[in-house]
């Protein structure tokens, strides 16, 4: 195995576990190296990118520095580990880095997700392997495994609880019957949600694994600009207690179908599932993630799909598959991207429905069921408290989808959810 000394751009939660790991002998990052003869030693991040200039790293081998120059323009490094978050800075110093001739790791999903096919052709080019493990899934090795599936198996569907803070409020929310603002404050004070949680709970977090686990899959490019979404911020204490006594539990649910060979349907949107099913009893920050193939069927990977911990190891992962193949000079074969794939939103998708909507005044349950009555042939309904229930009968996803925002013009205040039986 080939020794490289590596740099790490970025030093926050992430990036803190990353070194770690690999310089604090947090783990066995060291023991796949020493050799008790040579008493050779392992391969160590020696720089580290990082605005704070006096932030303690633990050793003394670490340099912090604030020049990207100082990393990119020094031969002895072999591979950077980016870890700062955002878009632009992250992906030009990912593109820097490539065209310098040294292997990348990065978490960053809304970069790879954005510029997934330029960046594996520039590594293509530039002889060198871009490995990006813990942007989907956290510690989940769903990467790797949906590569080793695709050597045999035509991979035809990915569904998923593909993000942590969301899958914890939810959670909660069930567990204690709460209202979505205070279950999301509990969320951010002990640091499961961001100050600004708008990519979490609006679905951009989950579209965006979506789309890398989907272009993987497809072997062609699905943007998360193509991903249907929709947010859990409707979602109240009277839908998780509604829905529980009708014998289902609230979950957000990444999902994509390929139908024929180029057919491609995706959404990101909170779903219902009988609360005795697997998706059901995925709680707190775990992840689930399954895949489907033609020849092996169904595949379920269930994990910590965020944290410290569980994050930091798939990148440190990712940094020992590097030193291997190019110790063996044996880089991987690069990834098929060129399929033209028709991306047909949600059309795929169908299933019975759950509504909940306040009733404002007396127009609005007229409004509401006139609504229904254009796309739902049989309907439960139960009205209480100033609130409308209603179960209907099969409908597709696209035709409820476009009768709720033509409501949402007279009944501002409601949320629904498809079935999953």
């Amino acid at each position: 195995m080939i020794l490289l000394n590596i740099a790490l751009l970025g030093c926050g939660t992430i990036g803190t576990g990353v070194y770690e790991l690999i310089n604090l002998n947090k783990g066995k990052f060291e023991s796949n190296f020493t050799d008790l003869v040579t008493k050779k030693s392992s391969p160590m991040i020696t720089k580290v990118l990082e605005r704070d200039t006096k932030k303690d790293l633990g050793d003394s081998v670490g340099v912090i520095v604030t020049d990207p120059k100082e990393i990119l323009e020094d031969d002895s490094i072999g591979i950077v580990i980016a870890l700062m978050g955002g878009m632009d800075f992250e992906y030009e110093m990912i593109k820097a880095c490539l065209k310098a001739g040294k292997h990348v790791v990065t978490a960053n999903k809304a970069v790879i997700s954005e510029y997934f096919a330029e960046l594996l052709q520039l590594a293509k080019e530039n002889g060198v392997v871009l490995r990006y493990e813990a942007s989907v899934g956290g510690g989940i090795p769903i990467i790797g495994t949906l590569k080793e599936e695709m050597r045999i198996n035509r991979v035809t569907e990915i569904k998923g609880i593909l993000n942590g803070t969301t899958n914890f409020i939810l959670s909660k929310m069930t567990e204690e019957m709460a209202g979505f603002d205070d279950t999301l404050a509990l969320a951010q004070s002990i640091g499961y949600a961001e100050a600004d949680p708008t990519a979490d709970i609006e679905g951009y977090d989950v579209s965006r694994k979506l789309s890398i686990l989907s272009s993987m899959a497809y072997e062609g490019i699905i943007r998360d600009d193509d991903v249907y979404k929709r947010g859990i911020t409707d979602i109240g204490a009277v839908d998780i207690e509604m829905t529980k006594s009708l014998g289902y539990v609230v979950k957000y649910l990444g999902h994509s179908i390929l139908d024929g060979k180029n057919d491609v349907y995706t959404t990101v949107e909170p779903v219902l599932f009988k609360a005795a099913s697997i998706m059901s009893n995925v709680n707190s920050e775990f992840n689930i993630i399954s895949i489907t193939g033609d020849i092996i069927g169904e595949l379920q990977f269930y994990g910590k799909g965020a944290g410290k911990d569980a994050t930091a190891n798939a990148v440190v992962g990712d940094v020992l598959y590097i030193l291997n193949v190019v110790g063996e000079q044996n880089l991987p074969r690069p990834l098929r991207l060129n399929r033209k794939l028709n991306n047909l939103g949600t059309g795929i998708f169908k299933g019975k429905y759950y509504l909940r909507a306040n009733l404002d005044n007396k127009e609005a349950l007229e409004n509401v069921l006139s609504a229904l009555e254009t796309v739902a042939s049989r309907k439960t309904v139960i009205v209480n408290n100033n609130r409308v229930y209603v179960v209907t009968s099969l409908i597709a996803a696209n035709d409820f989808n476009a009768m709720a925002e033509k409501l949402r013009e007279t009944v501002p205040e409601f949320f629904y959810a498809r079935i999953y039986e």
